[in-house]
């Protein structure tokens, strides 16, 4: 009842706040903070006087990200650039190395370790949580005009083997400080293999307020994925170029589903002190602007959550146990949390030497679990209380740091600490600026709830796990001028909780040692762009973890104009990386597990592209796997689940915001 008159407050109080930011509609088109404008390949807008009313509006566009539990925010680029659009998929987009089912949307696994962690906190989500819309993704916007993308791509036949995406993003400032965004994310990929389709689609509508002494950011999101769950080819050794239609080869389950639900609902309010202070603009106009001196935060995220696992034909050869039902499979899990949390903050003055930032919260988590046991739904109920604080300099043109602590009084993840700080350096050699980033982290994590207990129609296990330890370490220097990266990162953890070969989650009882170095560098010309990115890593325990110890991207395009308006790119990408232990896929907990029997990898996946821009359109034509039939047969991107043979894709995006 508690968790149901919150909610009921939630929705009336952000309700109001929407009414209150449609006070000033005379304000339209003016803007109070720096903002970017968005390229189209013309480059002719031209900057107006924000004080001549007669002057028509200019389009500029502000976005940003809310972090450190919304007491701050980071600036974020708008992407209207033609360089690599066609690399849309999620699990691309953020690690050039991945185990995975296949198929767009389907069950991921980084394959660099550190870049495993995800948003959502939903143990059964994590193999998901790119394809979904958390409040962590939410790009917040100020645009002085509406500003709209859609988005469409379609592979293979229209019918048959097809993937579909549709995407429609519009913002719209309804006066200088109030934002409303909504967006749409839609996909259907049938796959090329016996029942492999992957559906999921996105809905969300958001919105930010930003004014002097109040501040506030509402979101509203849906999340629903439906996975068709083939468990992956029946012979996984075999031949992938051995038939002429994929359909000729057998998959272990034809009756097995894998659905999850998110629905998400966040709120985050800032009322903030502070004084006017006399400054005069670019154009000499002498005008008032507030500095900041105290920020009192009210943040609250109801996240409720489903995964349902169905089978209609149990296949009892493939399941290894069955507990319930041996005739059939319907599991459901749900986890629900709400979570309330307050802050205060002072700020860093930038009229003042020597100031840094300093905060402090307190927050609860109240979390509601379900699951099957024997024929009933059972229900578990915890909670936690939390504090902690942070202090930061990120006005610094010398140098940024930060440091941050969160710790667990009570609850089920009573003890847990996590202790974070960061150096950010700017180094300006020559007419090349260098910055050197180094961070840590010391952290004693509670095992996962799911971890420790879980009960389902084909697993169960109760255990006493001890809290993770973990030291993680990273480096990383960039220059700006050779657009060069090179870093490393270290990570030591103890009480390691890993899937097992029968996929069932155990903890090891050694230190466990990871090392990582990368090197990320672009070379840019008239006429030629090529990307290259090269990561290696060792783990020394084996026997809960394996990795590849290579992994490579290599991206070369040729660059032109046809007939002076059509930019045009032409070229190739390749991923790479050495032959190891993937882990292996489970289907009826979306989980990877470690396994030992079967190695894929050293097969170079090629994918072919052609992108083109037109004024505010872009599209892209592109062939995947486009070696899979002139080298071996290699192109399996997990145990018994192979990659798509070569495919035609092509894509569309329009962009406007005048």
């Amino acid at each position: 009842m508690f968790q149901k008159i919150q909610l009921t407050i939630l929705i009336v109080l952000g309700g109001f706040t929407l009414l209150f930011a449609q006070g000033n509609l005379n304000n339209f088109g003016g803007f109070n903070a720096e903002s970017t404008l968005p390229d189209d390949g013309r480059n002719d807008s031209i900057q107006s006087d924000p004080h001549d009313k007669n002057k028509p509006i200019v389009s500029h566009i502000h976005s940003w990200k809310l972090k450190n539990n919304g007491a701050s925010t980071e600036a974020v680029e708008v992407d209207t650039t033609l360089n690599f659009f066609h690399n849309y998929n999620p699990i691309f987009q953020k690690s050039i190395s991945n185990t995975f089912t296949g198929n767009f949307g389907g069950a991921y696994q980084s394959n660099n370790f550190f870049k495993r962690e995800g948003e959502s906190d939903f143990y059964f989500y994590r193999a998901f949580d790119l394809y979904t819309k958390l409040p962590a993704d939410i790009r917040y916007f100020n645009t002085t005009t509406p500003y709209t993308i859609l988005d469409y791509s379609q592979s293979e036949n229209q019918n048959t083997q097809n993937e579909t995406r549709f995407n429609a993003f519009h913002s719209q400032n309804i006066n200088r400080d109030f934002n409303a965004t909504f967006f749409y994310d839609q996909s259907k990929a049938t796959g090329q293999y016996e029942y492999q389709e992957n559906k999921h689609h996105s809905i969300a509508l958001y919105s930010s307020y930003e004014s002097d002494k109040f501040n506030s950011h509402f979101n509203l999101i849906f999340n629903r994925l439906k996975n068709e769950e083939n468990g992956g080819l029946e012979d996984g050794s075999i031949d992938l170029n051995k038939y002429d239609e994929t359909d000729n080869y057998i998959v272990n389950l034809d009756q097995a589903n894998y659905t999850l639900r998110n629905n998400t609902l966040f709120w985050n309010s800032e009322y903030r002190l502070g004084k006017y202070k006399e400054v005069e603009d670019t154009l000499g106009f002498i005008t008032d602007e507030f500095i900041p001196r105290t920020g009192f935060f009210y943040q609250v995220e109801y996240s409720g959550n489903q995964k349902t696992y169905t089978d209609d034909e149990a296949n009892l050869d493939f399941y290894r146990n069955t507990y319930i039902d041996s005739t059939a499979t319907n599991d459901t899990i749900g986890y629900n949390r709400l979570t309330n949390l307050f802050q205060l903050k002072f700020y860093e003055a930038p009229d003042r030497k020597y100031t840094f930032s300093k905060r402090a919260f307190i927050g609860h988590d109240l979390i509601r679990i379900k699951m099957p046991l024997d024929t009933t739904l059972q229900k578990y109920k915890h909670s936690n209380t939390f504090v902690g604080g942070g202090i930061s300099r990120e006005e610094g043109i010398f140098w940024k740091w930060g440091a941050q602590g969160k710790f667990y009084l009570t609850g089920y993840r009573s003890g847990q600490t996590e202790l974070s700080a960061y150096i950010y350096k700017p180094i300006n050699i020559g007419n090349d600026t260098t910055s050197l980033k180094v961070s840590g982290e010391l952290n004693t994590i509670a095992p996962d709830y799911f971890e420790q207990r879980f009960n389902s129609n084909h697993y169960q296990w109760s255990n006493r796990f001890k809290n993770i330890n973990e030291m993680i370490l990273k480096g990383e220097i960039h220059s700006q001028k050779r657009k060069l990266t090179l870093g490393a990162n270290y990570a030591l953890i103890g009480n390691y909780i890993y899937n097992d070969s029968v996929a069932t989650p155990q903890q090891g009882g050694r230190e466990m040692l990871i090392l990582s170095a990368y090197l990320n560098k672009t070379i840019e010309s008239d006429h030629w762009l090529l990307r290259g990115q090269i990561l290696w890593q060792n783990a020394n325990q084996e026997e809960y973890l394996h990795l590849p110890d290579l992994c490579g991207y290599l991206s070369i395009s040729y660059k032109t104009i046809i007939s002076k308006v059509l930019y045009t790119q032409i070229g190739a990408d390749v991923r790479y990386n050495t032959e190891f232990y993937a882990d292996a896929y489970d289907a009826p907990t979306g989980r990877f597990y470690w396994q030992d029997q079967e190695k894929i990898g050293n097969f170079p996946f090629v994918d072919v592209h052609v992108n083109l821009k037109l004024k505010r359109t872009r599209l892209f034509f592109q062939w995947l796997n486009a070696a899979s039939d002139m080298l071996d047969s290699g192109f399996w991107t997990a145990p018994d689940y192979p990659y798509y043979r070569r495919t035609f894709r092509l894509g569309v995006s329009w962009t406007f915001y005048d």
